[in-house]
């Protein structure tokens, strides 16, 4: 009753998503321990489910904006959504959730438009990833930051991240960083340089002040990556479209705390073809 001469196996080298879906649905019982065995049939590990799902939840939920349609993306945008862009073998929305449940989120919601049932399809309820998947489903694009006002009422902290960015930024230190400075929204910023091909002139009308030959210009650059107390949602019209610079605005005019958290570690914006061939290359070489 308690051997199997069929027990459940997996690779070595299974994913999180495969190894929780063995462990979900390969019995009429949930599987908490996958053995690991190599072409030969020999053991050469043991995953447990405690692995794959923390323990230990923080108090946040995310909401990963998946809606767009990735116009800048096309042809490869023409019949699948941006987030479910193969990266490393997997739905770039795949390696998004892995990084939430790994720190502890597990209420995830997809606000979705373009294409969203091929999102929903894959992903399900979420059970399979780890997490808890919510949907909503926008009628018409409502921007960065419309469909918040579709979410209802949180009394949690809400992480809002665009579904198109592959970043390795440490969750939990933004979110210690947002309660440490009792912000009402933080926003991850990223450090940006822009060389000029040319010499820049400074002038006074016609009067020449001064020339620079090919400066380089730092700034910071919103990383698509926020972090929200509950009661911002309340200040976003509903139905209608909102984007974030709209509401960071309209929290600065109303004297709320914005505050911006620097990301050191790995990021990019999938927005254009040769960022998705960056990407490609940079799971390639192990950078992500």
């Amino acid at each position: 009753k308690i051997a199997s001469p069929n027990p459940v196996i997996a690779p070595p080298d299974i994913s999180s998503a495969e190894a929780l879906h063995l462990m979900n649905h390969s019995r009429n019982f949930v599987v908490n321990h996958l053995p690991l065995v190599d072409k030969e049939g020999r053991v050469v590990g043991l995953l447990l489910r405690r692995d794959l799902v923390s323990e230990d939840q923080i108090a946040v939920s995310a909401v990963i904006m998946a809606g767009g349609q990735g116009t800048r993306l096309r042809p490869i945008t023409a019949g699948i959504p941006k987030p479910m862009l193969s990266v490393g073998g997997r739905p770039l929305m795949e390696v998004i959730l892995e990084q939430l449940r790994q720190v502890g989120i597990r209420r995830v919601n997809l606000a979705t438009h373009y294409k969203g049932e091929m999102i929903s399809e894959h992903f399900g309820d979420g059970k399979d990833f780890g997490v808890e998947i919510r949907y909503v489903e926008e009628d018409q694009p409502l921007g960065t930051a419309g469909a918040l006002s579709l979410m209802g009422e949180s009394h949690e902290l809400i992480l809002v991240m665009n579904g198109d960015i592959l970043t390795r930024v440490d969750f939990r230190a933004m979110l210690e960083f947002h309660r440490n400075h009792e912000a009402d929204m933080t926003v991850a910023v990223r450090q940006h340089k822009f060389s000029f091909p040319y010499g820049v002139v400074e002038s006074d009308g016609m009067v020449v002040t001064g020339i620079s030959e090919k400066p380089t210009v730092q700034h910071f650059i919103n990383a698509g990556i926020y972090l929200l107390s509950p009661e911002v949602c309340q200040l976003i019209p509903k139905g209608q479209r909102y984007d974030m610079p709209d509401l960071i605005t309209r929290m600065v005019g109303e004297g709320q705390r914005v505050i911006s958290f620097p990301v050191h570690e790995y990021w990019l914006d999938i927005g254009r073809v040769e960022d998705y061939r960056r990407a490609l290359n940079d799971i390639k070489s192990g950078k992500v």
